[in-house]
């Protein structure tokens, strides 16, 4: 899928408060649609402030663009060879357990939705991440059809790391359409339901991030059930907002869900 310039954005605005790290992985080998001297702009503007000299005789791509962001290896994995990606790996299966807990960052910029086994990739995913380190998933959710074989749902992510005892759990949902980018944050137990038509024409896709504990890891079991539904059918109560909703509470809910893209701020 690209990193696009709005991406960038939120990157350095998810990353900005991380100490110094050692070692990331991407899933497939991601462009970065800027060259070096736009990625040290942004990167300057959400207070990296990054040296001129670094970047001069650089021509930019994602090993520039996560330096800058604080990484000192970058590694890639992906299916084929053809991009020299660090692992070559088939994501729909386990990984090799030498990887586990090893990596500060996990970044899958746009690739769960072309594995056919998403549920192996949220595992593989986690398993990557050592402890303190984070998870970001930047995948599609609505207007991206034939582009993979999926769309998300935002609630899978909350989910899927919750029970994973993630901690930090954020989504910002992306809106890109003929070069204009904005997100608004979303959480599924504060705010009511997006529309199912979200996005009107634009392109829209989740940007999820979450931090992985000190603790082992205890990866969902493989029968784990939505959270909405859960508390539907099976009358498990889920955090909400302390106090009952009044009338005021309820119709901004409304407007939100109806409304929802015009909070939307411009990347």
């Amino acid at each position: 899928m690209g990193i696009s310039r709005g991406t960038i954005h939120l990157l350095a605005m998810s990353l900005g408060g991380e100490a110094r790290q050692e070692r990331m992985v991407s899933f497939g080998v991601q462009k970065v649609e800027v060259g070096s001297v736009e990625i040290r702009r942004i990167l300057n503007a959400h207070g990296f402030h990054l040296p001129a000299d670094e970047y001069a005789a650089d021509t930019g791509g994602q090993a520039t663009l996560f330096h800058g962001l604080g990484y000192r290896r970058v590694d890639s994995i992906d299916y084929y060879p053809d991009e020299g990606p660090t692992f070559t790996l088939d994501l729909n299966q386990p990984l090799p357990p030498e990887l586990e807990a090893t990596f500060d960052l996990v970044y899958d910029g746009g690739t769960m939705e072309h594995c056919f086994d998403p549920a192996q990739v949220l595992r593989n995913a986690a398993s990557l991440v050592a402890p303190g380190g984070r998870i970001i998933h930047h995948v599609p959710i609505n207007n991206w059809v034939d582009h993979g074989f999926y769309q998300f749902s935002p609630t899978l992510f909350f989910d899927f790391y919750g029970a994973a005892g993630f901690a930090d759990l954020t989504l910002k949902i992306h809106f890109m359409k003929n070069g204009r980018e904005s997100f608004a944050i979303y959480d599924p137990v504060r705010d009511p339901p997006v529309p199912y038509a979200l996005g009107g024409r634009q392109r829209v896709l989740a940007f999820f991030s979450a931090r992985r504990g000190a603790d082992a890891l205890p990866l969902p079991p493989a029968s784990l059930i939505q959270g909405r539904y859960r508390a539907t059918f099976g009358g498990e109560q889920r955090r909400r907002p302390a106090g009952r909703k009044g009338l005021l509470q309820r119709l901004s809910a409304s407007a939100r869900k109806r409304f929802f893209e015009w909070s939307a701020q411009s990347l």
